[in-house]
């Protein structure tokens, strides 16, 4: 875990527009790059910048909500997925079928509880990951956090496709594992 960014989720939870600030220069290309992975190469530069702005505005909103032990990287990964899936729900049309669309909304902002619950959840995973070898968390963090796919990550670690697949199985495995005997079964 980065101890400078807890220190400067710590200072942002306070109010600090300089933390910000060093967030956001520390840490933008690295939220634009799961942006750019994860829409898989359908939106433009400016709509990456859009949403990587969108997403450190929001981390400002919501700085009072921040775990005081909140990782950024982790965080702003999960919160630049969630944009990018909301981008293609909200550009997709709706289909009615006599249903209320107002109904359809769903809430982008998580409730403490929800937020206390994810960074237990992300911090066995963090835990599950260093008990791995270092390729296999490279592999895990290439596919899950930064949205490169199978060819990618192949080409890379100068592995081949299958053995990159087999990896990512036999971690996903591991982590369920883990996960199951520190009481996160309905998650796996």
């Amino acid at each position: 875990m980065d101890l400078n960014e807890k220190r400067l989720a710590a200072e942002l939870k306070k109010g600090s527009t300089a933390a910000l600030g060093e967030i956001i220069d520390g840490l933008s290309g690295y939220v634009c790059t799961v942006v750019r992975n994860f829409s898989r190469g359908t939106l433009s530069e400016d709509e990456i910048d859009e949403l990587s702005s969108d997403i450190f505005f929001k981390l400002w909103q919501n700085r009072e909500k921040l775990d005081a032990e909140c990782v950024l990287r982790p965080y702003l990964s999960a919160c630049a997925r969630n944009a990018v899936k909301n981008r293609f729900r909200d550009t997709k049309q709706p289909e009615l079928n006599g249903d209320d669309i107002s109904e359809l909304d769903i809430p982008d902002t998580f409730s403490l509880e929800d937020q206390a619950e994810l960074n237990e959840i992300m911090r066995c995973i963090d835990e599950g990951l260093n008990t791995l070898s270092k390729k296999s968390r490279e592999i895990f963090a290439r596919f899950y956090f930064f949205g490169e796919r199978t060819p990618e990550i192949a080409r890379i670690t100068g592995l081949s496709e299958s053995a990159v697949r087999s990896t990512l199985s036999k971690t996903r495995s591991k982590l369920k594992e883990f996960l199951m005997k520190r009481g996160f079964d309905n998650y796996v």
